[in-house]
């Protein structure tokens, strides 16, 4: 027997078959040296860590395997925390999920967190995806320098706004001032939250609207990498570790509308506590009960819990 696979069937026999198995799955490539320090260091710490982790959230099933990965790669950024990207890179890479995606979610994160926090974490993805011969996937699936825009068309948009007329009348001009793009994209993802911002900003400064609206919304929101429920659920994921309580509202809502169910958006916000702690991740559950609340959906959390003994 090699020595990994001694390691593996010594820590089987002392923190449980369902958690090792689980982790071994998940993270084979970085899973022995997770373990061995804590083994070493303080064994009934382990076993905590690795019952309320992989042999706990992270075989609840709520989330599928491709999705929780990506939330925790965006998470893991969001936190500083180099080691848990590579580590979740890693992961993704193994769970089939495609390079250009795990990219994506880097990318798409410096909105809420910037350029300093997503530049290490994209170095990273360029060294890891090379080491493992995958660099070419994502040369071959780069975007036209334009993204998407020339495969969009506002008369096919504009049954997909989710705002009246009447509560946007200067819904024309503003398309005419900045690009139907920005605008368009939106009406179709934000839609009370968006026409708040943009009536904001275009009081207060013109030229930064425009380059906002094309940097997000005509940008990075219409790249299609990833599709929009998500993509909406890392920025949940984000929001709620870097405790970002107005935006994690707006996402929230905005995740429903895009087919997540209250139970998949409040396992975003369970799984958080592993990488921001208790008390926001609890936040954002509170958070959440008051949009089911608000829509009268409170119903498809409190009847849908999972088994004590699952």
């Amino acid at each position: 027997m090699e020595a990994g696979d001694k390691l593996t069937e010594e820590m089987r026999e002392k923190y449980g078959a369902r958690s090792v198995d689980n982790a071994m799955r998940l993270n084979p490539d970085d899973f022995d040296e997770m373990i061995e320090w804590r083994d070493a260091l303080d064994p009934h710490y382990a076993k905590l860590w690795m019952d309320y982790t992989y042999g706990g959230l992270f075989a609840r099933g709520v989330l599928d395997d491709r999705t929780r990965i990506l939330v925790a790669i965006a998470q893991s950024v969001a936190v500083g925390d180099l080691e848990g990207v590579e580590s979740n890179i890693r992961a993704a890479l193994g769970q089939d999920v495609a390079p250009r995606e795990a990219l994506e979610v880097i990318l798409q994160a410096g909105t809420y967190l910037g350029i300093p926090k997503i530049v290490p974490a994209a170095r990273a993805f360029r060294r890891i995806a090379t080491e493992l011969g995958r660099i070419d996937e994502i040369k071959s699936t780069q975007l036209p320098l334009d993204g998407r825009n020339a495969e969009r068309s506002l008369e096919a948009e504009r049954s997909t706004w989710n705002v009246p007329e009447e509560d946007f009348p200067q819904r024309q001009e503003f398309m005419d001032k900045y690009g139907w793009e920005g605008i368009s994209a939106g009406l179709r993802l934000q839609a009370t939250h968006h026409v708040e911002g943009i009536t904001t900003l275009d009081r207060v400064d013109q030229n930064f609207l425009s380059l906002w609206l094309k940097l997000i919304y005509a940008g990075l929101y219409e790249r299609r990498v990833l599709d929009d429920k998500t993509r909406i659920l890392c920025m949940v994921g984000i929001c709620t570790v870097i405790d970002e309580q107005a935006q994690a509202y707006n996402h929230q809502r905005a995740a429903l509308v895009f087919g997540a169910t209250p139970r998949e958006v409040l396992e975003v916000t369970l799984q958080s506590t592993i990488y921001c702690g208790m008390p926001r991740s609890l936040r954002g559950m509170r958070l959440l009960m008051r949009v089911l609340e608000e829509q009268d959906r409170t119903a498809e959390i409190t009847e849908t819990q999972l088994s004590l003994d699952l």
